[in-house]
């Protein structure tokens, strides 16, 4: 699962008269996503689940044909719910497959294989992600806009809308968590050629898909778009399907890259910065401020004989403590101060703009969060811990002078009886 979604517990719906064909969508979906599946066997049977109004339903998978319901009377009924509707079945033709599409269903998928269900779920999980997705549309013909925003809010998106170019940068200032914009070639004021250079100015590929657009595509055109920074092209008119897979692959691939970014840059355990990811932002910021002059605080925090909770609870209660401490330090500081774990129970933090006496309560209040937290252990065992800090708030002439200068009051803090704040 992504480290980037909802957690919210979601409802999926799954309409099926194969008792073995549920058993494994269920066992599927509620081991690789946070759903929980509510299944119904017939069509009698789904109109007592949805009058009934007990669930708020996210998705629903829907059997095409069943006993009760042999020509897909079920998918009209679930979608009078308003519910997101994905169509599995045995057989599918192109006749079928359009009535189906017309109807605004997400997706149909063949009952072929177990790489089926492997792509139920990684669709839902698509759709999960989705809705904290903003995708603008761009393109000056309205009738082009509103078939292409219909399409994004099938997949959950939230969906904005702009003539032209100029009117999409305005659009992208406002709202800079944007992640997917689909522009139109051909407009008036900016066309889709130079919006995409100006957001390429902005933001790199790794932050925002660009799909582009055009009646008139050729390779050529393709090629050119492509070379700009646009992350994919469509050719217009095209079909559904490949519209929503060219979407779901662009941002399938954003997510991959920023979860590979969370790996690179995270501790595993706390969920913090790790001591790379540390330093190299660190250094930045104590730069900045010794250009400035501006003042900088650096502590360093570690945690009282731990050595022997390791010993006492094993390294599963020391585990339970990192991961508690972490979260009450990412709790304890601002948006723009940077924490990680740079040792095995060492903590390291770096504060842009703030003095010594700021610093210095910033710290005990720290360690006084510390101190008064009860740590839960397994088996209901419950612990005190202290944690003692050295706090460098002078301006050195580098962030590594500085944690050298935090290292020295921190074993000064530890030799005058530990739990406490030693800055200078």
């Amino acid at each position: 699962m992504s480290l980037h979604t909802d957690d919210a517990q979601k409802y999926i719906l799954v309409v099926e008269d194969s008792k073995m064909f549920t058993r494994l969508l269920k066992t599927s979906i509620e081991a690789d996503a946070n759903f929980t599946v509510v299944t119904a066997e017939d069509y009698s049977e789904l109109k007592k689940l949805l009058e009934s109004g007990r669930y708020d339903f996210f998705a629903s998978l829907l059997d095409l044909n069943l006993p009760d319901a042999p020509d897909g009377e079920v998918i009209d009924y679930v979608l009078s719910y308003h519910i997101p509707s994905i169509v599995f079945t045995g057989k599918f033709d192109d006749d079928l497959r359009e009535r189906m599409l017309a109807k605004g269903i997400v997706d149909y998928v063949l009952k072929e294989s177990p790489a089926s269900i492997e792509y139920i779920v990684s669709l839902l999980k698509q759709l999960n992600r989705n809705t904290l997705i903003k995708a603008l549309v761009v393109d000056d013909s309205r009738t082009s806009r509103l078939h292409i925003k219909r399409l994004l809010a099938i997949y959950r998106f939230i969906v904005l809308e702009a003539e032209n170019g100029e009117q999409a940068l305005d659009i992208l200032n406002v709202h800079n968590d944007i992640r997917l914009v689909i522009t139109d070639f051909n407009m008036p004021v900016m066309d889709g050629f130079e919006l995409t250079k100006k957001i390429r100015n902005l933001y790199n590929k790794q932050e925002i898909a660009i799909i582009g657009m055009s009646a008139y595509g050729n390779n050529l055109l393709s090629a050119r778009f492509l070379k700009i920074g646009g992350s994919d092209f469509i050719n217009k008119p095209f079909l559904e399907e490949e519209f929503f897979c060219r979407v779901n692959q662009n941002m399938e691939l954003l997510e991959y890259i920023k979860d590979l970014k969370f790996v690179a840059t995270r501790d595993f355990l706390t969920g913090l910065y790790n001591r790379r990811h540390f330093f190299e932002m660190g250094e930045k910021i104590f730069s900045g401020a010794c250009r400035t002059q501006r003042p900088v605080a650096v502590g360093l925090i570690d945690i009282d004989f731990f050595k022997h909770v390791n010993d006492t609870y094993g390294h599963d209660g020391g585990d339970a403590v990192l991961r508690k401490i972490g979260g009450l330090l990412d709790g304890g500081i601002r948006a723009c101060d940077l924490v990680a774990r740079v040792g095995g129970e060492e903590f390291a933090l770096l504060l842009p703009n703030v003095n010594s006496e700021e610093a210095r309560i910033v710290f005990e209040k720290l360690r006084e969060k510390i101190a008064g937290t009860t740590f839960e252990l397994a088996g209901n065992t419950q612990i005190k811990i202290t944690a003692s800090i050295g706090v460098c708030a002078s301006l050195e002439a580098s962030l590594e002078n500085a944690l050298l200068h935090a290292d020295k009051l921190l074993y000064e803090a530890k030799n005058n009886g530990r739990n406490q704040v030693v800055l200078s």
